[in-house]
């Protein structure tokens, strides 16, 4: 080591910066999910074409306008997570158990006056208010890895060239947390020692650690949080053969995450590094949709989700322990910042094909444009993250969902379903977490994904003014986890990634009431 160490704490205080969101941060709020009723679950979600469900509302409201009759639906469902990940060969694993509520939905089919031989024109105009649970985020991850010639100080020693020690040193009244052109990530180093300023250039950093020295990490991550979305819906049958349907959408969002980095260095000692984030938010937006029954037994649906702009409060703050020579502790303020993302374009186009009345196959093709979100001021000014909003138009993809769900009536009463998915890549291969000079995070890492399938099943039965659903889904989430972007180091300390797959199996059970 070639630093004295000395103990070091900073009184955590409330100060308002800007910039301390990331792209992932933006990714994150706007993924999607297969979540909703127990029916919805065990097809997969492929009801775009199908309606006639609560969950299916909410991807195609003109979907609402199949509906007969009234209907109050309350949706449950079990989680029960398994994630495991392998770093270098070194494995982990982690789990989670959690209870929740997916669906609470009302309709109200409205029928308009119409004689029994008239089949023409308006025949029913249908409202709902829904409540559905969109995403889940809770999810607990341990990684493990081997020595590796790699370290977060020389991620950190890297970051911080260009700055000098009176920059990073509180003296006097200068306090650097507050200074905006100095990141909070620098000002870590330097107060926990875990860089060096060379002797013969100022501004000029290196690592701790000496040369060739090995390091053997570790990560654990505990996320928490859900968004909710409250929507009031109309859809009308015209014919029985076209559909039309809108939907105003209020979502909320609360996510929460304690991260714990770790690295054992190989001459003795070690540094662990915990981030705390907090999100909460809320945003309109608006879906429209159609479906058209041009014979029997094939319906054709499409709908378009215009893009949620949410109105965003982060929260985050850091503590680090180190141990080399002796022991120390640094504990930062607490950032917050408040900023606008736009979540994506989403267009979802299906065909379903009923067959004599005994049974359905559905198919649905979800196109969502994630390279196209922005990041914003709360003014909608988004000149301050042009860095930001150009790394997601180079880094996510064009992602695209394929569903595909049947179902077979057993009897007049029950029913049997099952349900396949797949979620493309939302980030390309070489993405990367970029922090810029201004950031007040120290959350480094980022996960890339890679894909998402589903599995799901499910049993049905039915009386004329009640029906229960069963159903279980298996989503299986692949993902690349790094520490940090290595891609600024030099090539001899590029990062291998960790693989790192969470299982997700849910049990769905939904209850309704016809009237």
């Amino acid at each position: 080591m070639k630093r004295t160490i000395i103990i070091i704490t900073v009184f955590a205080f409330h100060c308002s910066l800007a910039f301390s969101q990331t792209i992932f941060d933006a990714l994150k709020i706007a993924e999607t999910d297969i979540n909703g009723t127990a029916r919805y679950s065990s097809m997969a979600g492929a009801f775009g074409a199908l309606g006639g469900d609560p969950s299916a509302i909410k991807d195609n409201p003109a979907g609402l306008g199949i509906y007969r009759k009234s209907e109050l639906t309350a949706t449950g469902d079990i989680l029960m997570q398994t994630s495991s990940s392998t770093w270098n060969t070194q494995k982990a694993s982690d789990n989670l158990y959690n209870v929740g509520t997916n669906n609470f939905t009302l309709v109200f089919a409205s029928p308009t006056w119409r004689s029994e031989s008239q089949l023409n024109g308006l025949l029913s105009s249908n409202f709902s208010f829904s409540y559905n649970k969109l995403k889940n985020f809770n999810r607990n991850i341990n990684i493990k890895g081997k020595e590796s010639g790699s370290s977060m100080t020389d991620y950190f020693a890297q970051f911080s060239n260009g700055l000098t020690e009176n920059d990073l040193r509180q003296v006097g009244s200068y306090e650097p947390f507050d200074n905006i052109n100095v990141p909070w990530m620098s000002i870590l180093a330097y107060d926990g020692y875990l860089m060096n300023e060379t002797a013969t250039n100022s501004g000029v950093w290196n690592s701790l650690l000496g040369k060739d020295e090995k390091v053997s990490p570790s990560y654990l991550l505990r996320e928490q949080g859900k968004v909710d979305e409250y929507s009031f819906a109309w859809s009308g049958n015209f014919s029985n053969k076209v559909f039309l349907g809108a939907s105003l959408n209020f979502q909320s969002i609360y996510y929460k995450s304690i991260s714990q980095y770790n690295e054992t260095f190989e001459t003795g000692g070690n540094m662990n590094l915990e981030n705390n984030l907090t999100m909460k938010g809320a945003g309109f937006n608006f879906n429209v949709g159609a479906i058209v029954i041009p014979v029997d037994f094939i319906r054709l649906g499409i709908s378009l989700h215009t893009p949620m702009t949410y109105s965003i409060n982060s929260s985050n703050n850091f503590k680090v322990n180190y141990d080399t020579e002796k022991k120390g502790y640094l504990n930062s303020p607490i950032g917050n910042t408040d900023f606008k993302t736009q979540s994506p374009l989403q267009l979802n186009v299906s065909t379903a094909f009923i067959i004599e009345r005994k049974g359905l196959i559905s198919a649905e093709y979800v196109l969502t444009n994630y390279n196209g979100m922005k990041l914003s001021d709360l003014d909608g000014n988004s000149q301050s993250y042009m860095n930001d909003n150009t790394d997601m138009n180079n880094m996510f993809n064009n992602a695209r969902t394929i569903k595909i769900g049947g179902e077979y009536k057993v009897t007049d009463n029950l029913s049997l379903r099952a349900g396949f998915a797949n979620t493309s890549s939302k980030t390309k291969t070489n993405a990367t977490k970029n922090m810029y000079p201004s950031t007040i995070r120290t959350d480094t890492e980022f996960f890339l994904h890679k894909a998402t399938n589903y599995i799901t099943t499910g049993i049905g039965y039915r009386e004329s003014g009640w029906y229960i659903d069963f159903a279980l889904m298996n989503k299986i989430n692949n993902e690349d986890y790094l520490a940090y972007n290595s891609k600024i180091l030099s090539e001899n300390l590029a990062l291998t990634p960790a693989n790192v797959i969470t299982k997700n199996n849910n049990l769905v059970l939904t209850f309704g009431l016809r009237f």
